[in-house]
């Protein structure tokens, strides 16, 4: 096998690189499409009002913000930055403990009737439907709960550990 300028790193990192940038800009994506198709659906109402903050601006620009973090941290990861493995496991903690606890029934999310009272927001996550009670955030629960294990358990892995700490040279 040729060198490469550019030494690739272990196979569960590059694994966990590549699903960080695809659900990154799979969530870009989603906010983008779903910004513009209320875009279309509210035409009268402009998109910035010098009386009112629109929420659904507001709501989209956090929304892709936070979208941009897993891309950092990939690529933090890709070149294998012992501060982009540290927020990294801090990132996939955030989210994980929090999913178990909603999967399990620990906690739960603010009911439909409250939501109500801020609109579009977080539209076609929550259902805001009272005679739908299950949300479609508390059904993925589950799955951000395993998958954010998995990172963690690769980012934890010491063998992988290791590669962080002797970062290799560029050629």
């Amino acid at each position: 096998m040729p060198k490469t300028k550019f030494p690739i790193p272990p196979l569960p990192i590059v694994l966990l690189v590549v699903v960080m940038i695809s659900a990154s800009g799979f969530l870009i994506y989603d906010r983008a499409v779903n910004f513009y198709d209320y875009r279309l659906v509210e035409k009268n109402m402009p998109l910035v009002d010098p009386d009112a903050i629109n929420l659904q601006l507001v709501s989209a620009i956090a929304f892709m913000g936070i979208s941009v973090v897993p891309i950092l941290l990939a690529i933090g990861l890709w070149h294998r930055k012992s501060w982009a493995r540290f927020l990294s496991i801090c990132f996939f903690s955030a989210i994980m403990f929090p999913a178990i606890a909603a999967s399990l029934h620990w906690i739960s999310p603010p009911s439909p009737d409250n939501l109500l009272q801020i609109p579009t927001i977080l539209d076609d996550v929550l259902v805001v439907n009272t005679s739908h009670p299950t949300s479609k955030l508390m059904k993925i629960n589950p799955y951000l709960a395993i998958v954010s294990a998995i990172a963690l358990i690769i980012l934890l892995n010491p063998a992988i550990a290791k590669a962080f700490r002797h970062p290799p040279r560029l050629l």
